[in-house]
């Protein structure tokens, strides 16, 4: 059966299959004179003109975001992350503050670095005050790998629902390419037909170099990936 709202399929050893889409746009990190990251800019749009459309996932492509086969040289694209639901995961952390609990897992860190701001997102949910627990509910929010998650006390997810949507992330600050992004409860299967948590936000990683594929753990961060466009 066809589904009704954009999903991905993962390929062995090759590219991403995105269904469902019709353009893929790039969001910007943009940081502050201290290069802390503030907030998202918009950059290019990428028509998609085919469905699926192969997304490059090696990091080789030099037509990014598309796929050019250059997967076909050699790159292992092993999927090795957890089918289990992230925060319940023994790598989640829970830290309980005054009034808000943040759940963190760091394997899929984006290195997005919006948690840094206004004396970092774990210090903040600790302190309790208004202001501090509006900034880090924010911060949580901005995380675009959802490896951050903020609740009230009371259980309440302060996380924004989207519509599905689907995003090539660029750091303006460290001058280099982040991970695709996926919005609004997009699902991603595996190479062999399994479904990974569908979640309001992931990031993919293109770079090929995650230990944590096929998500984002931060890696083209440490390689300087720069994706190739025509």
């Amino acid at each position: 059966m066809k589904e009704n709202k954009p999903y991905i399929k993962i390929t062995k050893d090759g590219p991403y299959l995105l269904y469902g889409a019709d353009r893929i746009s790039e969001k910007i990190i943009i940081t502050d004179v201290n290069g802390i990251s503030v907030k998202y800019g918009d950059g290019q749009t990428f028509e998609i003109k085919s469905d699926p459309v192969a997304l490059c996932r090696c990091g080789k492509s030099k037509n990014a975001p598309f796929c050019d086969g250059s997967h076909a040289t050699g790159f292992d694209g092993t999927e090795t992350a957890s089918f289990t639901p992230i925060m319940r995961q023994a790598s989640a952390e829970a830290i309980r503050g005054p009034n808000q609990t943040l759940l963190d897992n760091e394997q899929y860190c984006a290195f997005a670095r919006f948690c840094d701001r206004g004396g970092r997102v774990w210090n903040l949910v600790m302190r309790g005050d208004a202001p501090a627990d509006k900034l880090s509910a924010e911060e949580a929010n901005l995380c675009p790998a959802g490896r951050l998650m903020m609740f009230t006390n009371d259980g309440e997810l302060l996380e924004d629902k989207t519509t599905p949507t689907v995003h090539t992330i660029e750091d303006s600050g460290l001058k280099i390419s982040g991970p695709l992004w996926i919005r609004g409860g997009i699902r991603v299967e595996s190479a062999d037909g399994r479904s990974y948590e569908v979640r309001q936000k992931q990031t993919l990683c293109r770079c090929g170099a995650s230990g944590n594929k096929p998500f984002c753990n931060g890696a083209h961060a440490s390689i300087k990936y720069k994706a190739a466009k025509n």
